[in-house]
């Protein structure tokens, strides 16, 4: 009988420790009852640039297309000579847009002013062809380099220069964002566990939200080439780029 009874109490302990055993592991352990808590993270700092680039155009407005593409083409040519004597890669020069249109009713302060719709009974004042080209250099210094080549050898745009992050620094500067995200967006899921009373369980889901590496872009004033803008491109300074990471995450509470 008093084995009966050692056997019947040790079959329920057994029974109840399984039934324990079950409760805890689907209470603390199975993912369909744990709540959850969701936070962004966030990262912001700014980088020093390794590249500039440069924009200028040529526009040029002839009686006839061909009399226009070809004195186009002629001070697109010598200015990238230029560069390239300058020590300027060809591989650093980048056409960027062409253009050849039918231009009317041509304003009378000056040949370089943007388009005009025509107007009635105005007859064609010509054909203007446009080209842009893109300069990339390591060397900030060439900055104003650039543009005066490009000026003393017909250019007659200056649109704008621009300090950003070359494809290695940016996947570098990128992947130290995202890791800081991460762990402002960790740190806010543990002060709101904390709080609440919970424990921070295991990741259940996280994605990057976005990351920007904004370059410093620069507006030239004197956009329309000549002297001014040759003195005012020598007096631009690289100036920092922004980058910024944003990313979600989900946790499971304990």
């Amino acid at each position: 009988m008093k084995d009966k009874f050692i056997w019947a109490v040790t079959g329920i302990i057994i029974v109840v420790m399984i039934l324990l055993s079950f409760f805890i592991y689907n209470y603390y352990y199975n993912p369909q009852n744990l709540s959850t808590i969701q936070t962004q993270g966030n990262y912001q700092t700014t980088v020093t640039p390794d590249l500039a680039r440069v924009w200028i155009g040529v526009s040029i407005l002839k009686p006839t297309a061909k009399e226009a593409q070809e004195e186009e083409n002629k001070i697109i040519q010598e200015i990238i000579n230029g560069l390239i004597n300058q020590g300027i890669p060809q591989t650093d020069i980048e056409t960027e847009s062409i253009n050849l249109y039918q231009e009317t009713c041509l304003a009378p302060y000056n040949e370089y002013r943007s388009y005009i719709p025509p107007e009635k009974n105005c007859n064609s004042s010509g054909y203007r062809a446009t080209q842009n080209l893109k300069i990339k250099t390591k060397d900030f210094s060439k900055v104003g380099t650039i543009v005066d080549i490009a000026v003393n050898n017909g250019a007659n745009q200056i649109n704008n220069v621009e300090f950003y992050l070359s494809s290695i620094k940016e996947n570098e500067y990128k992947q130290n964002a995202i890791s800081e995200a991460t762990k402002n967006a960790r740190e806010k899921a543990e002060a709101m566990a904390s709080g609440s009373g919970a424990r921070l369980g295991r990741v259940k889901s996280i994605s990057e939200n976005q990351y920007y590496a904004t370059p410093y872009s620069y507006g030239m004033k004197n956009n329309i080439a000549g002297d001014a803008a040759i003195k005012e491109a020598s007096t631009i300074l690289p100036q920092s780029v922004s980058v910024s990471a944003n990313v979600n995450i989900v946790y499971e509470l304990r």
